[in-house]
């Protein structure tokens, strides 16, 4: 069940509010459930924001954007599969954790590639995400 003050926001359509909970709400489920009413609430004008997050500072950030990202589901691929040509590891990295939640044939191809990416975290992570997209469907687009 989201927070009281997520729906409170959500019932209002507060998006500026969400935002604030985002990312100074006074726990991580509130900021989780911001993060989920944002990417709900806002569709595909959330993705370019979230992924900008994965830079953040503060890692419970970028693990609430994850979040948000997930919410969006599937039309966030492009922008995942995107990112996962950044120059910043921690960008790529967030992005393949993330798409190991969202899944899909598109996802999987470029996760398929990113097990061999130059950094040891985001190929760790990469092959994850393969292996979840494996156990939450039983069978994975790419043969993994």
């Amino acid at each position: 069940m989201p927070s009281t003050e997520v729906m409170e926001r959500c019932v209002e359509q507060d998006l500026d509010g969400l935002v604030d909970l985002l990312f100074n709400g006074g726990s991580r489920n509130v900021r989780e459930d911001a993060a989920l009413a944002i990417g709900i609430l806002m569709g595909d004008d959330a993705i370019e924001p979230f992924i900008g997050l994965f830079a953040h500072e503060d890692p419970e950030i970028r693990m609430v954007a994850s979040w948000g990202l997930n919410a969006i589901g599937a039309p966030a691929v492009g922008g995942l599969v995107a990112a996962l040509s950044n120059e910043d590891a921690i960008i790529r990295k967030w992005a393949v954790y993330t798409l190991g939640f969202i899944g899909g044939c598109r996802a999987e191809r470029a996760l398929a590639q990113m097990v061999d990416d130059e950094d040891p975290d985001v190929r760790w992570w990469a092959a994850w995400a393969l292996d979840h997209i494996l156990e939450m469907h039983g069978t994975c687009c790419s043969g993994c």
